[in-house]
């Protein structure tokens, strides 16, 4: 059967199918400029989201080591707030007094040894 159809070789033959070769040259060439378009679309987006995540990994992690620093700030403001409310009662102070800065009441006879070290304050 393909014997029985013959393609004419005329100058409108060449042209229609020079048209046709440009056309399909015309759509390869589309085709392939919206392919780079839409991978590079995808690549920046791909990019966006990683750059989103490694952020917020990032914001998490500052997020629970200030929380760990506060709950340290806390329990240590707790403490020195129990030092301030023992400093208002008498027979405390008088005890560091007379401990940190060898305070003697009158009639009574201080001694110091050599290995007895004075507390700091902040370490009761």
């Amino acid at each position: 059967m393909s014997n029985k159809v013959r393609h004419l070789n005329n100058d409108y033959e060449k042209l229609k199918m020079s048209r046709h070769q440009r056309i399909l040259r015309t759509r390869k060439k589309r085709a392939f400029i919206l392919i780079l378009i839409f991978l590079v679309v995808a690549l920046v987006l791909v990019y966006q989201i990683i750059t989103t995540k490694n952020e917020s990994s990032r914001v998490e992690n500052k997020t629970n080591n200030t929380q760990v620093v506060l709950q340290n700030n806390k329990d240590n403001n707790k403490k020195l707030k129990q030092n301030v409310k023992q400093l208002y009662n008498n027979d405390y102070l008088e005890k560091l007094i007379r401990q940190k800065y060898y305070y003697s009441k009158p009639g009574e006879t201080v001694y110091g040894l050599p290995g007895d070290v004075s507390k700091d304050v902040t370490q009761n």
